[in-house]
């Protein structure tokens, strides 16, 4: 039997995200408590279903009645025996009724499976899982996943391809932004949790605004990727060796421990931006190239997680940068997994300065929502323009240089046919020249690794970073939406004053954390362009002056011709 609500306040829902709009006092039928994030699935007296916030409702009690219940009919008493009639078949895309016979609880899907095996179940090095797509399908939503993946999922998420990394999950309703990540149960103060000084993160008023506190720094290197086989060569995997500068001991990683991790830091933190792993890839993963090229890019995704002043302090990574014991490494691994200071929660361990100005803090994270999308343009766009001038280097500047030092050959060679000895030096300079050409030919085809394909692949980080970065946003965007509901609530004598005034302690903090990140951001951009592009104009005044000195060694022997 459902439970009945009475809201205490007045909600207005998004229709789009799957959200049920009503009005303070009104009787809702509560459908389903799991949705989780603070979120309950409901109808209204109108029929109207939807999704609803937890803390905007409480249970209605209904007096026992006076009178025992009616006999249970004698049709369909079989419990066993229950009616779907919108059940979808995915088969035909259409519409069916069709009975759904009992079952078994379904199992977890969790990482808790991994520890009954070591690892054992994996679903993204093991050539034996290639064709589990229920395993596969389970958690790994930080990768590009393979065609089974992406069926099961195309009528829930749309996606977002990001070259070399991995696709993104992308949901646009507030449910799954602000609501999801638990923003919004912590702004209205239904969580709760006591925070240890050692877990507090701290936000100070730096230079340039809002800035995390940075307590240590320190590097990590990848490297020794080895090919590494259990079950007598039925599961084989690549196994990579971190070291990180603060103990320089050896820890050897999976992909999918990687990818482990990734999916806890999206978890626990809901201000930050956790760009995405190198992209999944099946067939011809242990090819030598494909092995150097994914630890590079896994080196350049540990390198952005150790330079951040919150993630690289964080319990979970390290955890994964320091443990070598298989039974400590399990308990840790739960213990990430259970996390109390996990998304919603995790706003409670920030500690920062008060006083914000409401409007300020908005009006510069509109900027700044506007300039993420018109970078992530701008990154796409040089990532388009470089990809067509490295084709062109590769094939037709190559060729179009090869053909005029072609033509230069063929005309030596014709002016070698001329016996006279005082042009000989001329018909040298000329083939020399001709030869000159060719070598710029073949410096074009050679000269992308050196400039295009390094700036390539930091642009191409950032558009990992950038496509990850509304969802961050939206928490804020959130945020400042339902703190203006709560003070129309107040204007109407809805809520008191003093509720007010927590519900905006807590929605500083939530901008204090934005804006911190927001800092982050600008700074490790300014310090990463700053590098891309002096890396990229070196190299092509090194690409020129080579071709320069092609030219002028030429030259010079026109002077005895």
């Amino acid at each position: 039997m459902y439970q009945r609500a009475k809201a205490l306040y007045e909600f207005t829902g998004d229709p789009k995200g799957g959200e049920l709009s009503f009005e303070q006092d009104d009787l809702l039928v509560i459908l389903r408590q799991d949705i989780g994030d603070g979120w309950w699935e409901a109808r209204s007296s109108s029929g109207e279903q939807g999704l609803i916030p937890e803390s905007y409702v409480e249970i209605y009690s209904l007096p026992e009645p006076s009178f025992p219940p009616p006999p249970v009919p004698q049709q369909f008493q079989n419990s066993s025996y229950q009616y779907n009639d919108v059940t979808r078949n995915h088969g035909s895309g259409s519409f069916i009724s069709q009975p759904i016979q009992p079952s078994a609880p379904p199992k977890q899907a969790s990482f808790d499976d991994w520890d009954d095996d070591d690892w054992d179940d994996d679903y993204d090095d093991d050539a034996s899982s290639c064709g589990t797509a229920t395993t596969q399908n389970v958690t790994n939503n930080n990768h590009q996943p393979d065609s089974q993946s992406i069926q099961s999922h195309e009528t829930k998420n749309s996606t977002l391809h990001t070259a070399s990394y991995g696709t993104i999950k992308k949901n646009y309703s507030r449910f799954s932004q602000f609501s999801r990540s638990g923003g919004e149960s912590f702004l209205m103060g239904t969580v709760t949790c006591a925070v240890h000084d050692s877990d507090c993160v701290k936000i100070i008023n730096g230079m340039y605004g809002p800035e995390w506190e940075m307590k240590s720094e320190y590097t990590c290197e990848l490297r020794d990727p080895k090919k590494e086989s259990k079950l007598k060569g039925l599961k084989s995997f690549v196994a990579y060796q971190l070291i990180p500068s603060f103990c320089n001991i050896a820890v050897s990683r999976r992909y999918k421990h990687f990818d482990w991790l990734h999916e806890r830091l999206e978890e626990k933190f809901p201000c930050i931006p956790i760009p995405p792993l190198p992209e999944k890839v099946i067939s011809g993963r242990y090819e030598t190239e494909f092995i150097s090229e994914r630890m590079k890019l896994l080196q350049q995704w540990i390198n952005r997680m150790v330079q951040h002043p919150v993630i690289s302090q964080c319990d979970v990574f390290f955890h994964f940068l320091t443990c070598t014991d298989e039974k400590k490494w399990k308990q840790g691994k739960r213990k990430a997994e259970k996390d109390e200071y996990m998304g919603g929660k995790y706003f409670l361990t920030i500690r920062n300065p008060s006083n914000l100005d409401m409007n300020e803090t908005e009006e510069k994270l509109e900027n700044f929502s506007k300039f993420v999308r018109n970078m992530d343009d701008n990154v796409k766009h040089l990532l388009n323009v470089f990809h067509d001038n490295m084709k062109k280097h590769q094939a037709p500047f190559k060729r179009e240089y090869q053909k005029i030092g072609g033509a230069f050959k063929n005309m030596a060679a014709t002016y070698a046919s001329d016996d006279l000895v005082y042009s000989k030096n001329l018909t040298t300079a000329i083939d020399h020249t001709g030869d000159a050409y060719n070598t710029i030919g073949e410096m074009y085809a050679a000269q992308p690794p050196k400039d295009s394909i390094s700036l390539m692949e930091g642009l191409n980080e950032y558009k990992g970073i950038l496509s990850v970065y509304p969802d961050v946003l939206k928490v804020h965007e959130g945020a400042m939406g339902k703190l203006k509901e709560c003070q129309k609530q107040v204007d109407d004598g809805k809520l008191v004053e003093s509720e007010m005034q927590n519900i905006l302690l807590r929605s500083d903090t939530i901008s204090y954390a934005t804006l911190a990140e927001m800092n982050h951001f600008h700074q490790e951009r300014v310090r990463d362009s700053k590098a891309l592009m002096q890396n990229f104009l070196r190299q092509q005044i090194i690409f020129y002056q080579n071709i320069t000195s092609q030219l002028e060694e030429s030259l010079k022997m026109y002077e005895t011709a």
